[in-house]
C-alpha cells in the first residue's frame, strides 16, 4: 500500500502550454526529491539531494559514473527506499514499498538494460505487469488486452504484428516495446535511463519524436544520460550531479551550447567529439572482408594499426559481419581473410585462439558475470596465460589482473570485490581491458562507450588510439555517429546488407553524407 506522509494539500498544477520556453513562468513541480540521502554500506550514493521535476518538461540529469544519477531513478521507481528525505508527488510526501506501487501512482521507468521477456510476444511484453487479474485463477480479457496494446503501439508508431516474439526484433524496436510497457500505467512521470545508448541515428530520431509527444501531453519526462547531443536535442532543464550531490540545476533556454553544459558538468571547457588522428604509419593489410555492394562485391581491406568503423541503421548487415568475425554466427554473404589466409572461426573460442579480442554490446546482458568478482570477470579469457599443466598460478593471476586494471585506470577496492560494486563506466573499462588483452591480431568493439560518462568515454578512446598506434587493428561498430567520426581512420557505410561508401579520415562535413548513405538517399560512389 502507498503511504502518504503528512497531510499537505496538493497544489493546483498549471496546465502545460506548448511553446512556452522552460525559462519562463515556473510551474509548481509535479514530482520533487526533498533532501534525499542514500547509503550502500560505507558508500554514500546520495547526500541531501533536492530536485523538482515539472509536468510537460524534459529534465536531464547529468553526472559522471558514480555521481548518483541511477540511484535517483531507482528511488523514484520504488526500487530503493531513501534513507533520509522524502519524495513528493503533487506536493504530498509519499513512500513506495516497491515498483508496483510507483506504477500505480503514475511513475514509470524505461531502463537502459531492457527488462523484456524475449520469448514472449510484443503484446505479452507490453501487457506484462499490467494485468487486471493477479490471482492464479484470474481470467484474461484477451480482446481488451489486444485493443489496449494496439493503442499503445499506434502511439509509438510501432507497425509490427503484436504477436511477433520480441527476440526477433532489432534493438531499436525492442526499446520501443520497453517504452510501450511504461505507457500501460497511463504515467504522469517517465524516467528514461540512457535511452539512446544502443540506438542508431534513425532510431534516435524516432525516440526523440516520441519523447516530444509525451512531453507535450503534459508528462514529466526525466532523461538520465551521458550524451550531450541528447541533452541539447531534447532537454528543457538540466541537473548536474557530482559525487552524490546536487551541484546545480538550470534551464536550457538557448543561451547555452553543449560546451557550456559540459563545462558546468566537468569544471573544464573542452571541445566535444574533437577528431584526433592516429599518426603512426599503418602496416600492410591484416584483415580482408569480401562483402556485397550495390555494384557487385567489394573487399574491405583493413590495415595493421587502422581503426575502421562499420556504420548503418539497425538491420544494415554490419551486425552480421561482426558476428561472423568473432565466431558467433556463420556469415551468409561475407568471406574473410586474415593475413592472406581464409578465416572462418567456428566459435568465439576459435576466434580467441586466432587472437581476436571482442567487446560485445550490452555489458549487463552480454558482458559481465554479475555474481563473480572483478578478477574473475577480467581474467576469463586469460587463464591459459597464467596456468601450467591445467593448474592456475594465483599469484600470477593477481599480478596480471592488477596490472591490467592499472593500465585501464579502473577505480576499484579489491580484486575479490563483486564486478557489480563498480560504476558502469568502470565495469566497461574492465570489459575493454579483457578484450584488449586477448587481441593479438585485431580488436572488435561493439558500442564501447554506451552508458559511460564523458570522462570515461575519453579515456576509452585514448586507450583504443594508443593500442592502434602500436599496431593493433580495431574494428568499431557504434551507433554513435560522432564517435565514428572522432575515433575512426576509415568509416564504411552500409545499407540493406550492402556497402555503400568509404570515408577516409572523416570529419563533421561528412555527417550529412553518411546519414544519407545509411538511409538509402545517396548515390553510390567508388
Amino acid at each position: 500500500m502507498i503511504r502518504e506522509v503528512g497531510h499537505q494539500t496538493a497544489p493546483t498544477a498549471h496546465a502545460f502550454r506548448p511553446g512556452v520556453p522552460a525559462a519562463m513562468e515556473r510551474d509548481a513541480p509535479l514530482l520533487e526529491l526533498a533532501d534525499i540521502s542514500k547509503h550502500f554500506g560505507a558508500t554514500k550514493a546520495l547526500s541531501d539531494v533536492s530536485i523538482a521535476f515539472e509536468a510537460g518538461k524534459t529534465h536531464c540529469v547529468l553526472g559522471e559514473n558514480g555521481a548518483g544519477k541511477s540511484t535517483i531513478g531507482k528511488i523514484i521507481a520504488g526500487l530503493y527506499p531513501p534513507d533520509a528525505g522524502s519524495l513528493r508527488l503533487d506536493g504530498r510526501a509519499i513512500r513506495f514499498a516497491n515498483p508496483r506501487q510507483a506504477r500505480a501512482a503514475g511513475i514509470a521507468v524505461v531502463y537502459q538494460e531492457l527488462s523484456l521477456a524475449p520469448d514472449l510476444s510484443i503484446r505479452a511484453n507490453i501487457w506484462l505487469g499490467s494485468e487486471t487479474g493477479k490471482g492464479p485463477w484470474s481470467s484474461l480479457d484477451r480482446r481488451h488486452e489486444m485493443s489496449r496494446v494496439a493503442e499503445v503501439m499506434a502511439r509509438l508508431g510501432l507497425d509490427v504484428d503484436s504477436e511477433t516474439p520480441v527476440r526477433q526484433l532489432p534493438a531499436g524496436l525492442q526499446q520501443l516495446v520497453e517504452i510501450g510497457k511504461s505507457l500501460m500505467c497511463s504515467p504522469r512521470v517517465i524516467v528514461f535511463d540512457e535511452p539512446t545508448a544502443m540506438l542508431g541515428a534513425v532510431e534516435k530520431e524516432r525516440f526523440f519524436s516520441i519523447l516530444m509527444t509525451l512531453r507535450d501531453s503534459g508528462i514529466a519526462t526525466i532523461l538520465i544520460t551521458h550524451h550531450m547531443d541528447d541533452v541539447m536535442r531534447a532537454g528543457d532543464r538540466v541537473t548536474v550531479m557530482r559525487n552524490g550531490r546536487h551541484i546545480e540545476s538550470f534551464d536550457l533556454d538557448g543561451s547555452l551550447d553543449g560546451d557550456d553544459v559540459l563545462e558546468r558538468l566537468t569544471g573544464q571547457r573542452q571541445i566535444l567529439q574533437q577528431r584526433r588522428d592516429n599518426h603512426a604509419p599503418w602496416g600492410g593489410t591484416l584483415l580482408e572482408i569480401d562483402v556485397p555492394a550495390a555494384d557487385g562485391r567489394r573487399t574491405l581491406a583493413i590495415r595493421k594499426g587502422e581503426i575502421a568503423g562499420l556504420y548503418g541503421v539497425l538491420g544494415c548487415g554490419a551486425q552480421e559481419l561482426i558476428e561472423g568475425l568473432v565466431g558467433l554466427k556463420q556469415p551468409a554473404h561475407a568471406r574473410y581473410r586474415l593475413e592472406g589466409k581464409a578465416y572462418q572461426p567456428r566459435s568465439p573460442n576459435d576466434a580467441l585462439r586466432h587472437g581476436v579480442g571482442y567487446l560485445p554490446a550490452g555489458r549487463q546482458s552480454n558482458g559481465i558475470l554479475p555474481q563473480r568478482s572483478i578478477k574473475e570477470n577480467l581474467m576469463l579469457t586469460q587463464l591459459r596465460h597464467i596456468s601450467a599443466f591445467g593448474c592456475l598460478s594465483r599469484s600470477a593471476e593477481n599480478e596480471h589482473a592488477a596490472q591490467l586494471l592499472t593500465q585501464s585506470t579502473v577505480k576499484y577496492g579489491g580484486l575479490a570485490d563483486s564486478i557489480e560494486s563498480l560504476s558502469g563506466g568502470n565495469q566497461q573499462k574492465v570489459l575493454l581491458a579483457r578484450a584488449m588483452a586477448s587481441a593479438r591480431n585485431f580488436l572488435v568493439l561493439e558500442e564501447p562507450t554506451a552508458g559511460v560518462d564523458i570522462g570515461a568515454k575519453q579515456q576509452i578512446h585514448e586507450r583504443v588510439r594508443a593500442a592502434a598506434a602500436k599496431g593493433l587493428t580495431v574494428l568499431l561498430l557504434s551507433s554513435d555517429l560522432p564517435e565514428n567520426i572522432s575515433l575512426c581512420d576509415t568509416v564504411y557505410t552500409l545499407y540493406q546488407g550492402h556497402v555503400v561508401n568509404r570515408y577516409d579520415k572523416p570529419d563533421e562535413s561528412c555527417q550529412a553524407h553518411i546519414v544519407g548513405d545509411v538511409l538509402g538517399q545517396q548515390e553510390v560512389t567508388t
